[in-house]
Parts: C-alpha cells; structure tokens; sequence
C-alpha cells in the first residue's frame, strides 16, 4: 500500500525537522560551554548541523551501495538550499517590503562556494566513489575552515549557554536525527524497489527535500526575523559542506557496487543547473553587497521555480 510506503519517510522527515535544529542548538552550548570561540562554533559546529540530515542519510545510503542515490542527495539538496530555500526566504522579504544589504566580508565565502561546486562537479564527472576523491574533498574542507577561522569569517550565531543536561539532550537529538535519517533512507529504497523509479530521482527529491526542510523552516524563521545576511551566510556554508563532506562519504566505503548503477551522463544537465543556480546566487548576493536593494517577488519565485524545473531532468 502507498500508506506504508510513504509513511517511514513522512515520520523521518518529522523527526529531523525537530531533531536538526535542537542538536544545531545544544551543539552550540556544549562547544560554548567547552571554551570554542563563537566564530570557529559559526564555521564548524553551525555548518555541521545544518548538513548532519544528508550526511546521514548519505550514509545509510552507502551502505545499501545506492551510488546514484547519494549524488542524488547531494546534488538535489545543494539546488534545493538555493532555490527552494533561498526562494522562500527572498519571498517573504519581498512580501514584507525589506531592502537587502550584504556585507562585504561574503563576497570571499561567495567564491569559495563556487570553487567548491566546480570541484565538486570535477568529482563526480571522473570518480565519486574512490577514497582518493574523499581525500581531495576533506582535505579542502580542512583548508576551508582554517580560511574562515584566520580570517573571522564563519557564520553568524547567537549563542546561549544557558541549557540545562546539555549532554544529555545533544545525545538525544544526535539518536532521534540517526533513526529519522534511517527511516527515510529505509522509506526511500522501499519505494525505489516497489515503483521501480531511478536512484537519481529519488535522491534528488526524497532525500534531498527531505534533509532540506530543516533548512526551509530556518530560514524562513530568519525571513520574517528580516535576517537575511544570516540565511545567504547558512546556505553557504551549507553548500560547501555538502558538497565537501557528504560527497566524500561514499568514497570512504570503496565499493565497486556502487558504480553498478552510476552514469554520469544522466547528471550532466542537473550539474549543469547546479552551477547555473549557483552562479544565479552568487551574483545576486554580490549586487547587493555594499548596495542597498529591494526585494524581489519575481526574482524569488523564479529562484523558487529553478527546483521543479529541475526535476524534468532528474526523472
């Protein structure tokens, strides 16, 4: 029945949209309450949250050798941060009449992100899945967040140290956010195999979406909070480490199985929309750094649209 087919991955999708944002919170206030300054917490901690749901399910994922299923995931969550995501959020600043400033202390992270997406892009067009990939993708990583942390860089935070059994309810969160992972990676193989739809699509919808909703809320929180420095900051970190460590996973398994289903000439055009996005992004972020601009409605919905076109070539 489509009820017990869709059911493990409605419950999983529940339980990240409320396990990602505590173990984000309490991982702030037990690095805090560890002495970690509050711009290394915003380059590490802050990044590492918001990407623990596709990390997750990457893994789970790489278990089952669904190769295709997690560049899906990684892929379709970048596009999704950048379209479903920040289309929201530039929605309802549009709707609230609020003008856009960026700073310029971005415009440095702005490259990063396409550095990263162009490298990420050479990974999958040669090979994804070898531990020699996963070495060049942490060890950018590693040089990324030692860029942000001699430069004072990192994402913006607000911290509170304030929380009570802080081990206790990162614990929780860290376990509640794993089975939640487990069962729309579970939920999403069930379908594949009952509907005989491809890898590539369900991870590029399923979980992509799926692991992005945390982010949506989030960001439309800080929409109507009218923080929009906050929300370009936390998809760009987001995006790199997506495509930095959630790519990497994979590799680290050196499965020849996972290739079995891979061809990179049915992702060629989803990456091809992927930097187009990306590009998109970053040269709107960079008209409005030091530029003061209004909002945009129909800029935000084409942003918005850019996700559902893309499924076209996903399925």
């Amino acid at each position: 029945m489509i009820i017990t087919a869709f059911f493990p991955i409605l419950l999983g999708i529940t339980l990240i949209w409320i396990s990602a944002e505590k173990l984000e919170k309490y991982s702030v206030s037990a690095a805090t309450s560890l002495g970690m300054s509050p711009f290394l917490i915003g380059s590490t901690i802050i990044a590492f949250g918001t990407s623990a749901p596709e990390m997750l399910t990457t893994f789970f994922a790489a278990l089952d050798d669904k190769g295709s299923m997690i560049i899906g995931n990684v892929i379709g969550s970048n596009v999704a941060n950048l379209s479903l995501v920040f289309g929201t959020a530039l929605l309802i600043l549009a709707f609230k009449k609020k003008d856009i400033k960026q700073v310029s202390s971005i415009r440095n992270n702005l490259l990063i992100l396409l550095a990263v997406t162009f490298l990420s892009w050479l990974v999958i067009a040669t090979n994804p899945f070898s531990p020699f990939s996963s070495l060049i993708l942490i060890l950018t990583l590693i040089l990324v967040i030692i860029y942000w942390y001699k430069t004072n860089s990192g994402a913006e935070i607000d911290l509170d140290s304030k929380e009570k059994y802080i081990s206790l309810k990162l614990i929780l969160s860290l376990g509640t956010l794993i089975f939640a992972a487990w069962l729309i990676t579970y939920g999403a193989t069930n379908i594949l195999e009952r509907y005989q739809l491809g890898e590539l699509f369900i991870g590029f919808t399923i979980l992509a979406v799926g692991t992005s909703l945390p982010e949506i809320a989030a960001a439309s929180s800080l929409a109507l909070k009218g923080r929009y420095e906050t929300v370009a900051g936390t998809l760009i970190g987001s995006n790199i480490f997506n495509s930095l460590t959630v790519l990497a996973i994979p590799g680290f398994f050196n499965s020849s199985l996972m290739a079995e289903s891979w061809n990179y000439a049915s992702w060629s055009y989803l990456l091809m929309l992927l930097t187009f996005v990306t590009l998109c992004f970053s040269m709107y972020i960079f008209t409005a750094i030091n530029n003061t601009k209004k909002a945009n409605k129909s800029v935000a919905l084409l942003f918005f649209s850019a996700y559902f076109f893309s499924l076209l070539f996903a399925y």
